[in-house]
């Protein structure tokens, strides 16, 4: 892959199951937004369930928990044999369990809301703001995924207070 960073596994280790479920099926490796690129594959799956069956609503929040924890235990793999790296770019996988528990926060019931906590949950993993910043101190694998969820939980808080000032003002 042309595009390979120096931080990023070498080729040898690119098809080792620990990355290929971090990056998604290695979209963590594209050029540029990598973690954009990792969300955005999550949308089709938030379309198809909302699409696909009634009780959608339902869905997000053991879809965010199963992301979690796929992306807590291959975190585990990744740092196993690379220890000096503490959130790898190329790691994808914590931004779908932060867009669906962003979706699950929301109770998203339309497309609407599916591209909603898409873009407000990009911002806030983006921006990183506080308290965001300080759950990548957390070590380990927990560390990659922690920044993600508070990432959501904002995005979620956000939408709550755009709601409520709807409510108020009409």
């Amino acid at each position: 892959m042309p595009f390979l960073r120096d931080t990023d596994p070498p080729r040898s280790r690119l098809f080792s199951l620990p990355v290929l479920a971090g990056s998604m099926g290695l979209v963590g490796f594209v050029p540029f937004a990598r973690g954009t690129a990792g969300t955005l594959l999550c949308v089709p799956l938030a379309f198809a369930l909302y699409f696909g069956v009634e009780w959608h609503v339902a869905g997000w929040l053991p879809l965010a928990g199963g992301f979690a924890v796929l992306s807590w235990l291959a975190g585990i793999g990744v740092l196993r044999s690379a220890s000096d790296v503490k959130d790898p770019s190329w790691f994808v996988l914590d931004e779908a369990a932060g867009y669906f528990l962003t979706l699950a926060l929301i109770g998203a019931h339309s497309p609407l809301d599916i591209f909603a906590g898409l873009l407000t949950f990009r911002l806030y993993d983006i921006a990183k703001p506080w308290p965001v910043r300080t759950f990548e101190r957390i070590p380990g694998s927990l560390g990659i995924l922690m920044d993600d969820l508070a990432a959501a939980a904002l995005a979620a808080w956000t939408w709550y207070t755009i709601a409520m000032l709807g409510s108020a003002l009409s």
